[in-house]
């Protein structure tokens, strides 16, 4: 990740609610870190919920990979603290200076209630007094608030007392639609301990919009509508929001415009009177839709709010859960830690909120959470993100490579215009693939290492899914693009061989540097990829790219048995796990004892302030290593721990701060469970596997993996692990370098590995593997 400063070029402040554990002191499977997570400990294995907004709360967010919000204690609008609620659109990109930023939406989830004396849920602007109402006019107690993972669902109780002393049961369920990519919907359902006139407001709060401006607005007193179209600055971009205002049923309401001068602001506002002891039940139906998606947004955006609103919430419920059903029909299942198992489905909830199947946006470093880092597209993607989607979820990860299809010219263009031949991505990209890292910042002229990470990425997807159709007509072009780029960055060394120059690693804070080994050997494997990728789809691979392959230089240090990060590197910290992803993802062939070498005498030189992702990466290595000690583990835990914060378990970017919600540290995480205790790798023509179980573990089961058409579980217990094909065609399985025929009905059973059981003889190597 390109660290912007400590992102003070961002509008929302960094978040750090909860202390952070010492690197120095890793948690085990009894020690860990206290979070409010723990403190509200889950109902169930699906459910995280909170009975206090302290100085741990941090709201979640909801979204459908389309567009999303964050919602905040009070469980409906804009709030500013503990973080800034904002909602988002997947690429709704603004021009702001000499970069493309995230254009933040107005708030769609305010469903505000009052009893006349004041308001529960804050209003973009108090229409009588010209002053902001918000739930601080009263007293809130009965607070809990719940977030259902398997359903999609966010649930806040509260019973409100009002200035004038009288008191309301309220309940609030808000949703982002799975199944309907343009709808959300807010429900209120109150109960009065008093009797007389009561309002409500169903309001788009502009207060939260950036980089736009209205562009027109409506109003339908009959519907109960209310409407608006936002542009974005200098992209001309337009966001259309509506909403349909159902109101409970018996109850004689006069509906009026709510007038506002806040700026990008609409709403209707219903009055009606209650009587104490009754139930009633208002429901705001929201539609978003842009230019990118329609040809007419705002006709889309009140089609899709009227539509739910004839559905009715009930059904649009049911549809919305079914939806998420299927989604977790693959899922990663812990036993034994029911604190780990929330930790790991909410971490692939944040990732699948952030993202869709037929959606081409690829995903920021936080996801539709917020505009974190612009809402920029990064290495964060195709390296932390893309491979847990990829493992379960093939049909949304394609996305993130049709992404980088798409913007190829501009890639080809870049490459051109900086003195490189074929396609160089940008470190950063947003709307239209060009450069957007901003002016100051290095990272942009030197993290070339971005082409690699993106070629991987699209030769993944061909080993995961055996789509030759798709790799001859959409990654082919990418291929052979970085394959040139690749060969025009080497150098011809005086004693033979290659050098690439002057380059930035994945660790940021040594550049620019000569032969960093991460990058020659991404560099070289996406040569090698291409190669293979022309056989596969019959044309003819350029020689050059084997000659370059095989000349660059992989720095090697014979006396500490090490791979240097760079020519000259002398042992300073590093940022973040460098050469150590030379083991995973890009399996360079090595000796055993040298990735352990290179493990040894990295962890101890890896910033422990850098960011959440390094640790997966030595679980995951340690894991495929077979270290004794309980190093995957308790790496695993390192990787989590001191980064998630509560009450819904999402991550921050470092352990006092930064990016928040940190989904490439989600990604990193979830790797953790779908490569390192699986063992799996990508193979053209069988499933790789090599199970292990950590003994803090009473099982780990993934379901519904995905592999060329087949779907199978992996089911990891202390002594055996069992692989059943649950559809699609016989298959070969290599486990430990022997093969094994799997199909359906007749389940693979074989032993699991527990280098925890290896003969005190066996345990040899340095004590710092004990992490």
């Amino acid at each position: 990740m390109t660290p912007h400063g400590d992102l003070s070029d961002q509008d929302n402040p960094t978040h750090d609610p909860a202390p952070a554990r010492s690197q120095h002191d890793p948690p085990g499977h009894d020690d860990h870190t206290t979070t409010a997570t723990e403190k509200s400990r889950p109902d169930t294995e699906w459910t995280l919920s909170t009975t206090e907004t302290d100085d741990d709360y941090a709201p979640t967010f909801l979204g459908n990979g389309y567009f999303g919000g964050r919602i905040p204690a009070a469980g409906t609008g804009y709030a500013t603290t503990p973080i800034e609620t904002q909602a988002h659109l997947a690429g709704f990109f603004a021009q702001d200076g000499p970069i493309e930023k995230y254009a933040n939406l107005p708030t769609w989830s305010t469903l505000a209630f009052s009893d006349e004396s004041g308001t529960y849920g804050r209003l973009p602007q108090a229409a009588r007094a010209g002053e902001q109402d918000d739930r601080e006019q009263g007293a809130v107690s009965n607070y809990r608030q719940t977030l259902d993972l398997r359903a999609g669902l966010l649930t806040t109780q509260a019973t409100w007392t009002s200035p004038a002393g009288r008191r309301t049961d309220l309940t609030y369920q808000v949703l982002v639609h799975q199944a309907r990519h343009r709808v959300a919907a807010v429900q209120l359902t109150f109960t009065p301990h008093w009797s007389g006139g009561a309002r409500v407001f169903g309001i788009f709060d502009g207060t939260s919009a950036r980089l736009t401006e209205r562009s027109s607005k409506g109003y339908d007193g009959t519907a109960a509508e209310s409407y608006e179209t936002v542009t974005t600055l200098g992209t001309h971009i337009t966001a259309a929001l509506a909403s349909r205002l159902e109101l409970p049923t018996g109850v004689a309401a006069h509906v009026a415009e709510f007038e506002t001068d806040q700026v990008q602001s609409v709403g209707v506002q219903a009055t009606f009177d209650v009587q104490a002891g009754s139930t009633y039940t208002v429901t705001k139906y929201v539609g978003v839709a842009d230019s990118q998606d329609s040809a007419d947004p705002l006709s889309a955006a009140r089609a899709a709010a009227a539509d739910a609103a004839d559905t009715g919430y009930g059904e649009l419920v049911a549809e919305h859960e079914a939806a998420w059903a299927d989604l977790w029909r693959a899922d990663i299942e812990v036993l034994g830690d029911p604190v780990l198992q929330l930790q790991v489905r909410a971490s692939m909830f944040y990732l699948l909120e952030s993202t869709r199947a037929g959606v081409n946006w690829s995903l920021s470093p936080c996801g539709l959470s917020g505009d974190g880092y612009n809402g920029h597209v990064f290495w964060d993607t195709e390296t932390w993100m893309y491979p847990a989607l990829l493992a379960q979820h093939p049909d949304i990860a394609v996305g993130v490579n049709t992404y980088r299809q798409q913007r190829l010219a501009a890639a080809q263009e870049y490459a051109t215009r900086t003195g490189f031949a074929g396609a160089r991505f940008p470190w950063e990209s947003a709307l239209h693939g060009d450069e957007q890292t901003p002016p100051g910042f290095e990272m942009g002229d030197l993290e070339h290492h971005i082409t690699a990470d993106v070629a991987l990425a699209h030769w993944q997807y061909y080993l995961a899914t055996g789509d030759r159709g798709w790799l001859a007509e959409k990654a082919w072009p990418v291929l052979k693009g970085a394959a040139e780029f690749w060969v025009s960055s080497a150098v011809p060394h005086d004693e033979g061989g290659y050098d690439i120059k002057q380059v930035m690693g994945p660790d940021e804070y040594h550049f620019p540097v000569d032969n960093s080994v991460y990058t020659n050997v991404a560099a070289a494997e996406t040569l090698r990829i291409a190669t293979r990728a022309a056989k596969v789809v019959g044309v003819a691979a350029d020689p050059e790219w084997d000659r370059v392959a095989d000349g660059l230089r992989v720095p090697y240090d014979d006396d500490l048995g090490i791979h240097p990060q760079y020519d000259g590197y002398d042992g300073d910290t590093v940022k973040q796990a460098d050469v150590v992803m030379l083991q995973y993802p890009w399996e360079h062939p090595m000796p055993a004892e040298v990735a352990r070498n290179d493990l040894d005498y990295y962890v101890p030189r890896t910033d422990p302030d850098g960011p959440s992702m390094t640790d997966s990466i030595h679980s995951i290595a340690h894991a495929a290593l077979g270290t004794p000690w309980s190093a995957a583990y308790r790496f695993m835990r390192r990787s989590v721990d001191p980064f998630i914060r509560g009450p819904f378990n999402q991550f921050a970017e470092q352990r006092h701060g930064g990016a928040f919600t940190f989904t490439t540290g989600q990604g990193g995480f979830l790797q953790v469970f779908l490569y390192g205790f699986s063992g799996m790798r990508w193979r053209a023509d069988r499933l790789r596997l090599d199970p292990t179980l950590p003994p803090q573990l009473d099982g780990l089961t993934l379901r519904r993996m995905v592999w060329q058409g087949r779907e199978f579980d992996v089911a990891i217990g202390p002594e055996d692990t069992t692989i059943t094909l649950t559809g699609g065609l016989p298959t070969t399985v290599e486990i430990a370098g022997a093969t094994h025929p799997l199909r359906q009905g007749a389940p693979l059973i074989l032993p699991t590995r527990r280098p925890d059981l290896l003969p005190s003889s066996e345990l040899a190597g340095n004590a710092s593997r004990r992490a």
